[in-house]
C-alpha cells in the first residue's frame, strides 16, 4: 500500500485537569495489502467508569473484523453489510470483550453492565480494490481526493449520539464501501469530536488538516517538527475549544 500513518491523541483538557485518563483509542494495522484504522471515543461522565476500557475493545474488536474482509469481494461484502452481518459481528465480540473484562473484577453473580464501557467508533479498511468505513456515534472520516475535502458519512444533525453499550446498537453502525476504480482518493482521515468541535465550521478543520498534511509531504525535516509539535497543537485545541479529549488518525 502507498500510504503513510500519522496519529496522535491527547488527554482532554477537562480530563487534565481532574486528573483523569482519556477516554479515547485509536488503533491500526498496516499489512502487505491493507490498512486498517479504528478510533474509538468512550462516553465520559461519573455513570460510564469503563468506557475507556470499551473505547479500546471497540477497536480492538473493529481492526479483527475488518481484517477478516481483506481478501473477500466487494460485492460481497456489501451484501453482508446490508444484512447487518459484519456489523453485529463487531457488536458481538465487543460484547464478549466487555463481559470478560468485567467477570475480571467482579462476582460472577453480577450481570455485566455494557453500557457503562459505552463508546463510539469510527473505522476503515482500506485494500487495493475498496474503501470500507464504519460509523455508530460522533466523531467523523473526512476524504481528500484533489484538493477537496468531504466527510464520507456525515451525521453532524442528527439528534442522538448512538455509541456501542445498548442493546442492538450494532444496527445502528452505519457502513460506506466504494471500489477504487470508481474514485481516487488521496488521503483519509479519521477523528474523535473532541478535534471536530474545536473549530468554527468544516472550512476551518479542513484548514487545519490540509496544513497539517502539507508539512507531512514538505520534506523530511518538515515532518520530524509536525511530529514534534502536533501533541502540543492538539493539547491546545482542546484547552481553548470544548475541553475533550482529541484522538486522530491521518491515512496518507
Amino acid at each position: 500500500m502507498d500510504y503513510n500513518i500519522f496519529q496522535c491523541s491527547v488527554v482532554g483538557y477537562k480530563n487534565v485537569l481532574k486528573n483523569s485518563n482519556s477516554q479515547d483509542y485509536l488503533d491500526y494495522k498496516i499489512l502487505e495489502n491493507a490498512i486498517i484504522c479504528a478510533v474509538a471515543d468512550g462516553h465520559s461522565g461519573e455513570f460510564f467508569k469503563y468506557s475507556d476500557v470499551g473505547s479500546k475493545l471497540a477497536c480492538q474488536c473493529a481492526i479483527n473484523i475488518l481484517e477478516e474482509l481483506i481478501n473477500m469481494d466487494e460485492d460481497n461484502i456489501l451484501e453482508l453489510l446490508e444484512k447487518g452481518i459484519i456489523q453485529k459481528r463487531v457488536f458481538d465480540q465487543w460484547m464478549d470483550l466487555v463481559e470478560q473484562d468485567y467477570k475480571k473484577n467482579k462476582p460472577i453473580v453480577y450481570k455485566p453492565q455494557y453500557l457503562k464501557y459505552s463508546t463510539t467508533l469510527i473505522a476503515t479498511l482500506i485494500t487495493d480494490k475498496f474503501r470500507l468505513y464504519l460509523k455508530i456515534g460522533d466523531g467523523d472520516i473526512v476524504t481528500k481526493s484533489n484538493d477537496s475535502y468531504k466527510k464520507v458519512i456525515n451525521t453532524k444533525y442528527k439528534k442522538i449520539v448512538d455509541s456501542l453499550g445498548r442493546y442492538d446498537s450494532y444496527k445502528n453502525i452505519i457502513y460506506y464501501i466504494e471500489k477504487n476504480s470508481e474514485s481516487q482518493v488521496d488521503s483519509i482521515i479519521l477523528f474523535t469530536d473532541g478535534y471536530e468541535n474545536s473549530f468554527e465550521n468544516d472550512e476551518k478543520l479542513y484548514e487545519s488538516l490540509d496544513i497539517t498534511m502539507k508539512k507531512y509531504n514538505k520534506n523530511i525535516f518538515s515532518k520530524e517538527l509536525l511530529k514534534i509539535g502536533y501533541k502540543d497543537y492538539l493539547k491546545d485545541l482542546s484547552k481553548h475549544g470544548n475541553y475533550d479529549d482529541i484522538s486522530i488518525i491521518f491515512i496518507i
